[in-house]
This record gives structure tokens, C-alpha cells and sequence, in this order.
């Protein structure tokens, strides 16, 4: 639709959209002409505004009231910010603020995104999460270590370390080969897989002839690995000024407990984030057919380390939110995140936002 206008009603809706997000009120052709056009009449840009509303762009709240814009017109809106430069646009204190709250030792990754999400709110002024992702880990050894009493101790050591030890009942007059041969059809089964692969996959018919015999201690490590990832399943999600939306004068009381029940919901905050993709830099979705949350816009990014992808960060707030600064709080954070757990500094891209 944008291919339908001109230079200059794409220079009347931008300004119309970046006064609106300042004010909240509805802009007057006379505002617009006086800041942003002042080389063309209020006249003409009074007939462009007419043009653009009836293009689906900008709306008349009252007859005798200025215009504001539609999702139409945020979506154009960000579809020409560019977020290397004009999203970048922090003030330095707001640098040095974000720096110096990573200044600290962080002892979990859960810890990591509640300081996340509360800078990124602190600074926006706008309703934020992050969700950490848990990368499932790799098995790289399964023992078996006999013990007295028809025992023997099940350790499965992976890639981030010994996730579970536990002892399982066999036979006392089972002979020491019996154990050897259990972990040598263990390690052949399990190592080298991802833990959440393995819970998944119907490992018993893959080996189903191999496994008899076997069996017991079989079904021990296989529910381990499947406790595992039931208890680890869950990504850290942290959600931080959940209230700051009702300053927005927008949103009545049925708006207000519609959003604050998907924030209460883990499940639903996650869900808010599963369609951006890893390649794309920013992913900006305006409106409820595409937020799934009424009269908001969100702003997703995703944060790497190398090349994994280790968290994604959103910040929620109504339509005509500050794009450009929320933009550029999330470019500077992943810049810092990257920093922080000693990734690539720049942490960045040539990827273009994603206006949908």
C-alpha cells in the first residue's frame, strides 16, 4: 500500500505519527505544515491528510478535530526507521545507565533476565520481558558404578555437567560383566543426543531387540533424562512494569485486565515472542490480529551469543509508542548483553526490522 504515495504524504504521515506518539492528541494540518512543512500551505496539506484517510492511513476522531494515525500508518511508520541510526538515539546518561546496571557479577541466568527486562522498562517507560532460552544438553557419558546390596549408582554426565545420580536395584548375582555391558548398550544409545531429543523419541522400538536384558536400568536412565526435561523445560521469562500501561490513557478497565492477564501467564508471555524469527533484527507486529493483545504494538529482539541465540527481549506498549527510542534501547542492549557474557561486542547485523 505504501507504493501508493507520494514522497510527501509519506513526510505528512510521519510527522503526523511522531507528533501523535508525543502528545496523544489529535494533529491539526496547521501543526504539521508549522514544524514540518512549512514551504506548502495548511490547505494542501489539509487535502493530503483527506487523501490519506481515505486511503486507510489516518482517522477523524471528531468533525472538527485533528487527525491520528492507523495501524496502517505505524506499520509504514517503522517499515522507513532506520534502526542503526535514527533507533540508536540514546542519550548518554541512558548509556551509562544500561552499562552500569551490568556493572555487577550475575549468578544465574534467571537473574540475568530480570535485570534485563528492568533496564529495558526503566528506560523505556514501557511494559517489558525477556525469556532466557536453556539450551537441552548433550549426553556425553552414562556409568554405571557397582555397588554392595544388588545395586549400582546411574550417573548421566552431559555437556553442562552431572545432571542426575541415582541408584537402581539389579540382580546381586548378576556378574561384574553384566554391569560393563549395560553401560557399554547405555552409552551406545544415549550419547551424543540432546537430552530433549531423547525424551521425546521412542528410543524403545529403536532398539528394541538390543535393549533386553537391559531393560531396568534402561528405563531408569530414560526417565531421568525425561524428568530432566519436564523439570527444565520451562524458559526464565521476567516480566517488569506490568502497571506502566494504564498511564496510557487509551486503555479502559476491560483493556487493563485483558493485558494483565496475559502478562500473569508465563505461557502466554513465551508465545508473544514465538514468531520471531532468529534472522530477523527487530520484529515489530501493531494490533491485535498480530499482537494478539488489543490496542498495543510490540518490538521483539532476538539476543545472540555467537551464533545461539541465548534470550529474546519485547517491550509492549500502546500503538503509538516511541518506536524509535524502544528500538534503540533494544539495539543497545544487545550490544551490552553480547558484551556482558563475552560474545561478539557488535552483536548486531545488517537485518532489516520487520514491519509486517
Amino acid at each position: 500500500m505504501s507504493k501508493e504515495l507520494s514522497e510527501r504524504k509519506k513526510r505528512i504521515l510521519r510527522a503526523l505519527v511522531e507528533m501523535y506518539i508525543a502528545t496523544g492528541q489529535p494533529v491539526s494540518s496547521a501543526d504539521i505544515q508549522s514544524r514540518y512543512l512549512p514551504e506548502v500551505s495548511s490547505a494542501t496539506v489539509r487535502a493530503e491528510l483527506s487523501a490519506l484517510e481515505a486511503l486507510g492511513y489516518v482517522a477523524q476522531p471528531h468533525t472538527s478535530a485533528g487527525r491520528i494515525p492507523l495501524k496502517e500508518a505505524y506499520k509504514l511508520y517503522v517499515g522507513g526507521l532506520d534502526a542503526e541510526h535514527e533507533g540508536g538515539a540514546l542519550t548518554d546518561a541512558e548509556t551509562a545507565f544500561i552499562r552500569s546496571r551490568f556493572e555487577d557479577k550475575l549468578d544465574e541466568v534467571g537473574d540475568l533476565s530480570r535485570r534485563a527486562a528492568k533496564i529495558i522498562s526503566d528506560v523505556t517507560n514501557y511494559t517489558s520481558f525477556f525469556v532466557s532460552s536453556h539450551a537441552a544438553p548433550v549426553i556425553d557419558e552414562v556409568k554405571l558404578v557397582p555397588l554392595r546390596g544388588g545395586r549400582a549408582l546411574v550417573l548421566i554426565v552431559t555437556d553442562a555437567g552431572l545432571i542426575a545420580d541415582k541408584t537402581v536395584e539389579v540382580d546381586a548375582s548378576l556378574k561384574p560383566e553384566y554391569i560393563d555391558s549395560a553401560a557399554e548398550l547405555l552409552n551406545k544409545v544415549f550419547v551424543g543426543r540432546r537430552a530433549d531429543e531423547l525424551a521425546e523419541a521412542d528410543i524403545e522400538s529403536e532398539i528394541a531387540g538390543e535393549i533386553e536384558g537391559f531393560r531396568d536400568i534402561f528405563d531408569t536412565v530414560l526417565a531421568i533424562i525425561r524428568s530432566y526435561v519436564r523439570e527444565h523445560s520451562d524458559d526464565d521469562v521476567a516480566v517488569e512494569g506490568a502497571l506502566k500501561m494504564l498511564d496510557y490513557p487509551e486503555y479502559d478497565v476491560a483493556d487493563a485486565k485483558n493485558f494483565l492477564s496475559v502478562l500473569s501467564d508465563r505461557s502466554c508471555v513465551s508465545e508473544l515472542l514465538d514468531d520471531t524469527e532468529d534472522s530477523i533484527e527487530f520484529s515489530v507486529r501493531i494490533g491485535k490480529e498480530d499482537s494478539g493483545v488489543d490496542k498495543c504494538a510490540i518490538i521483539t529482539a532476538a539476543y545472540r551469543v555467537g551464533d545461539e541465540v541465548v534470550g529474546r527481549a519485547g517491550v509492549i506498549g500502546p500503538e503509538r509508542m516511541d518506536y524509535k527510542k524502544v528500538i534503540g534501547v533494544l539495539d543497545y542492549m544487545k550490544k551490552t548483553f553480547s558484551t556482558v557474557l563475552g560474545g561478539d561486542a557488535d552483536c548486531g547485523g545488517d537485518d532489516k526490522n520487520d514491519e509486517e
